[in-house]
């Protein structure tokens, strides 16, 4: 039960923050009044209890009488009948999910700011901005990566169902499984014993697509939680020897703590900042930089960024890009290449930091990622990846969050 409550609350919380500008939108409309002019902690109060009427299933009388309890808590006096008013309303329409008797355009509908919604109709139309959007807007499930040197995929399976976790083989990478119930997950004996990781299944794909071009002396710059170091390293690979660095050092315990977890083989990692490398200039073979970033691909897993994240943010982080890139670029050999890895859908961040790379960097070229073979895990199904100048770039979608990566390789001198 206890644990039940728990699972409601996350919930609550996190769905009421995905789908605010929406919840807002409405409330203002039953209340007749914008929502600046509607006083924060009721308003606050009005959404939660908007939220379970309209997209959770539980009975809506329910819904009304817990939240409006809630009201007296507030120490406003006509906060307790202004809150029953508001959600009496919306029982009365009956409406569910987006559904609203008002038209909303796209960014109210799915709760995402303008800019961004603008931003992705430009790039990929009216309908690819909707799925994204609408892809954004999913229950948070994730995918798992098996650590299939210990344990086949349906045998983990099963053994996750013993436990009472009930998973499915994810419909776009073979081998991986996906959850809804992430929590009981982590809780599990066979996640304990290192027989998964829970890993974006756009983060594998990308991590057996490049792992043959990855030989000889291979550092991971920004390592931590260590999700793609841990797979490169559990492909047990004698031609690549694998290092991990990361500035901070209680994020270096976390990737230690899975690799140990994970019963992977020990792995040098350091303490290092990705922009002032220790090392000598033409030290490493191959850089994966999983730089950060914007992360407008992962609004599926945190919702908040959405409300966080600014289009005034970019230009920074496309410096601290740069940067990290130009120092990649000086510890890589001749021949070697650069992994260039963001989470990011915006162009700042990718396309144009790759193309920015290059000019200041003319002994580099790009490759395309059609010049390596298309890992045989994807399912036969799985959309083209691979973008116009050869970059991988996977968008948002139900069972996947958004990534982009470019092939950076140095020329041979």
């Amino acid at each position: 039960r206890e644990e039940g409550q728990r699972r409601l609350y996350v919930q609550l919380l996190r769905g009421t923050v995905r789908h605010r500008r929406l919840l807002e939108a409405e409330v203002a409309r039953l209340a007749g009044r914008p929502p600046e002019r509607l006083q924060p902690e009721a308003l606050a109060l009005a959404l939660l209890g908007l939220y379970q009427l309209r997209f959770l299933e539980m009975p809506a009388h329910a819904a009304v009488f817990e939240t409006v309890a809630l009201a007296p808590a507030l120490r406003r006096s006509r906060a307790k009948g202004w809150v029953n008013a508001i959600l009496r309303a919306a029982q009365r329409e009956g409406c569910r999910g987006t559904e609203a008797p008002a038209p909303y355009p796209l960014a109210v509908r799915t709760s995402h700011p303008d800019w961004l919604v603008q931003r992705w109709t430009e790039r990929y139309g009216v309908e690819g901005a909707e799925a994204i959007c609408e892809a954004d807007n999913r229950y948070e499930g994730a995918a798992l990566r098996v650590e299939t040197g210990r344990v086949a995929p349906q045998a983990l399976r099963q053994r996750l169902a013993d436990e009472g976790v009930p998973v499915a083989p994810h419909p776009l990478w073979a081998g991986a499984l996906w959850s809804e119930q992430v929590g009981a997950v982590l809780r599990s004996q066979a996640f304990r014993e290192g027989l998964c990781y829970v890993q974006d299944v756009s983060s594998q794909v990308l991590g057996a697509w490049v792992a043959p071009l990855l030989r000889g002396q291979v550092l991971d710059v920004c390592a931590a939680p260590g999700g793609k170091l841990t797979q490169l390293v559990g492909l047990r690979r004698p031609e690549a020897w694998l290092v991990g660095a990361e500035r901070s050092a209680a994020r270096l315990a976390q990737v230690r703590q899975n690799l140990r977890r994970l019963r992977l083989p020990a792995t040098p990692l350091l303490q290092a900042d990705g922009r002032h490398l220790p090392f000598g200039a033409q030290t490493w073979d191959a850089v994966l930089l999983d730089a950060p970033c914007s992360a407008t691909g992962m609004i599926r897993k945190y919702p908040e960024l959405k409300w966080r994240k600014h289009g005034e943010d970019l230009p920074a982080l496309a410096a601290t890009q740069a940067v990290l890139l130009d120092e990649a670029a000086r510890t890589v050999r001749p021949g070697g290449v650069i992994v260039y890895v963001t989470c990011s859908l915006e162009p700042e961040e990718n396309e144009g930091a790759v193309q920015r790379f290059l000019t200041a960097h003319p002994d580099f070229r790009q490759r395309s990622f059609a010049s390596l073979p298309r890992p045989a895990g994807l399912a036969a199904a799985a959309p083209e990846f691979v973008a116009a100048g050869g970059a991988l770039l996977l968008l948002p979608a139900p069972q996947q969050m958004g990534l982009f990566a470019a092939l950076l390789q140095c020329r041979s001198r």
